[in-house]
């Protein structure tokens, strides 16, 4: 909801990523855009149980879209950073994961906390070249003794255009 410039009513923003599926580019079975490619309008996986449900932490992780011009010439670095407990995020300390990250790459759908849901690391100009890698993974073992110990996966990036709305259900 955007706040009218009339009204004296102020909505607080809701900002923040939700919630996030995060599945390999090698999985992705049917993917249709509009012609701008603004939005996407299917997304279907090959095998549905290999499409990792991510649980990140309450108001930790972000979603940052960059559009930087060279020349004229504009590039969108798209960063998705995860956070989440140490003990809930195994998976992404696996081997295999980090192989298919090295050698394949992700799709995400992202579930922004205000409702908007984005395709990360496809897109209509590149289809599945240009997918999320690894950029970091950070294990952290928390400061004090209540502290939960956190993983931070640091997704990431490069395309020419910003993340298309996922319109799909």
């Amino acid at each position: 909801m955007k706040n009218d410039p009339r009204s004296s009513v102020r909505r607080k923003p809701a900002g923040g990523v939700g919630s996030v599926r995060l599945a390999a580019v090698s999985n992705v079975a049917a993917v249709a855009f509009d012609d701008e490619g603004a939005v996407c309008t299917l997304c279907d996986f090959a095998d549905a149980a290999q499409v990792m449900e991510c649980r990140i932490l309450e108001d930790e992780s972000t979603f940052v879209e960059r559009l930087t011009a060279d020349k004229g010439v504009f590039a969108v670095r798209h960063t998705l950073s995860l956070v989440a407990d140490r003990n809930l995020a195994e998976a992404w300390l696996d081997a295999s994961f980090l192989e298919e990250s090295r050698c394949g790459g992700f799709v995400a759908q992202v579930t922004l906390n205000d409702g908007r849901r984005l395709l990360a690391g496809y897109s209509k100009r590149f289809g599945g070249e240009q997918p999320l890698r690894i950029k970091s993974i950070e294990v952290t073992s928390g400061r004090r003794p209540a502290e939960e110990p956190t993983v931070t996966l640091v997704l990431e990036n490069l395309d020419t255009s910003f993340a298309a709305r996922l319109e799909t259900e």
